[in-house]
């Protein structure tokens, strides 16, 4: 897995995940913004492309945007449901 604490590990974290991941709901139920920060919640769904079954988890994610730049992006969602959706068996 790529170091994610720079702009390249970030976009290689996001190609990687496009490889792997093809997104298929995306529900934002709320978003709370203070000064740069902001907290997103909501659901989604996506499908494992290497199993064919879905990710289907509420989560939360928590941004941060300094002179227009993302600096902080913390993606907080049901690890377990993920691991079972990707991992045969």
């Amino acid at each position: 897995m790529p170091e994610v604490d720079s702009a390249e590990g970030m976009r290689r974290f996001f190609e990687l995940l496009q490889m792997h991941v093809e997104a298929k709901e995306f529900d934002l139920r709320q978003v709370i913004a203070e000064g740069d920060d902001a907290v997103l919640i909501g659901r989604m769904v996506s499908e494992v492309k290497k199993t064919g079954r879905d990710i289907d988890t509420a989560f939360a994610l928590h941004t941060t945007v300094r002179d227009g730049r993302i600096t902080r992006y913390h993606l907080y969602e049901d690890s377990y449901a993920v691991a079972q959706a990707y991992f045969d068996g």
